[in-house]
Parts: C-alpha cells; structure tokens; sequence
C-alpha cells in the first residue's frame, strides 16, 4: 500500500472510463490464467474483477445504495460528526504519517493502493475518527481518477462493516500497518516532506521522538 511506485496493473481507471472493456479484461485474464499457474479468487485480478461485478449488481439493485439511510442492506450506526477531524483526515493533517501521506497522495495524484484505501477508510469510520462513511465517500468522489459510483459506495460500506462485512473489531493499525511493507518510511519522507528527515525509529511515530530530535529534523 505504501510503494514509491504503482504495485498493481493501475487498470482501474481505464477500466472505470470506459475505456477497457471488462469483458476483453475477463478473457485475456482467463488465457494467462490458462497458460500458467496463477491465485485464485477473490485475491486473484479475476476475483478483483468478480468483486466489481459484485458491487454493479449490489447498487443497481439496492435502493440508496450510496446513503446509509434507507439503504436496506446497510447498519444504521449512530456515527459522530466533527467538521475538524474530517477536513484533517482529508488534508493529510491527522499527526499519522502513514495516513496523512495516503490522503496527500491521493489529492495530488488522484490515484492511491486498494490496501492504502483500505487504510483511510477504516481510520475515518470505526478505526479511529467514528465518522460516517458518507462523508469518506464524498471526498474520494472528489479526488480519486478511477471513481466508480457502485465501487465507491460498496467499499466504504464494506470498509466500515456497515455491510458485507461486518468484523468491526478488526481495524488496520495507522503505525503497524505501513512498518510492514515499508519500514524505512521511504512514502512517508515522500508525501510528508516535513518528517523526510526524522530517523527511522521515529518516522511512524513523531510524536515519541525526544524534543532535540524533532528539533533537529
């Protein structure tokens, strides 16, 4: 979720344009497919793919489908509301390194990991900020180059475990998560340049640094 450079096909667009067709997309997985050993679904791209169908066929057939209420597949959670918190977590300005150089990334590039989605997402809603899931959705409209309208409202319910999911208990760790595939903080110095020169030790974590270290970077 926290690559320099894309990890994935970085089809989505294209495919959320228009501008590749699903079906030839389905096919010429299933020719790799047949030629080599290859992942199953749901973590292989036919599954990826699988999942989007999933969610055309969810929003088409569920009224208010991007709304929490009178959405009949969705919880109704009793969700807090603070303009504050919500305008830091989409400027990039919640004191998380992790979290704030996904959301910098995705208002400057318009493109972020699934993984990293997954990320903010939960951050926003039951991980940490207890926003409703709306309001995630509204910003991810406004700045993601692959927005999808059933894929959007799909994954924030999902995301929230408002629906299709319903492990709340299980949240991503803004400090944890990102050590795992980046421990040096390398995405972190690039989309946060003001922690570029914090050591190691303390780039998930600032606050933590001694006052000479912050200092000093």
């Amino acid at each position: 979720p926290n690559s320099i450079e894309p990890s994935t096909t970085v089809l989505s667009p294209y495919l959320s344009h228009g501008c590749l067709s699903p079906k030839l997309f389905y096919h010429k997985l299933k020719e790799v497919e047949s030629s080599m050993p290859h992942t199953s679904p749901p973590v292989s791209l036919l599954g990826q793919l699988m999942w989007r169908e999933f969610y055309y066929t969810a929003g088409a057939g569920t009224e208010n489908f991007d709304k929490m209420v009178g959405n009949p597949v969705c919880i109704q959670i009793p969700w807090g509301k603070n303009n504050e918190h919500l305008k830091a977590w989409a400027e990039g300005r919640t004191g998380y390194p992790f979290v704030d150089a996904i959301m910098r990334q995705l208002k400057q590039e318009g493109w972020i990991h699934h993984l990293a989605r997954h990320m903010v997402a939960c951050f926003l809603t039951r991980g940490d900020l207890w926003i409703s899931w709306e309001e995630g959705a509204k910003v991810f409209e406004d700045y993601l180059l692959d927005y999808d309208w059933s894929l959007n409202a799909g994954n924030w319910m999902w995301l929230s475990a408002s629906a299709f999911f319903y492990k709340y208990f299980r949240v991503y760790s803004p400090v944890a998560f990102g050590k795992k595939t980046d421990k040096e903080g390398l995405y972190i110095r690039k989309y946060v340049p003001e922690l570029k020169k914090y050591p190691t030790e303390f780039i998930y974590e600032p606050w933590k640094a001694p006052k000479s270290v912050q200092t000093a970077a």
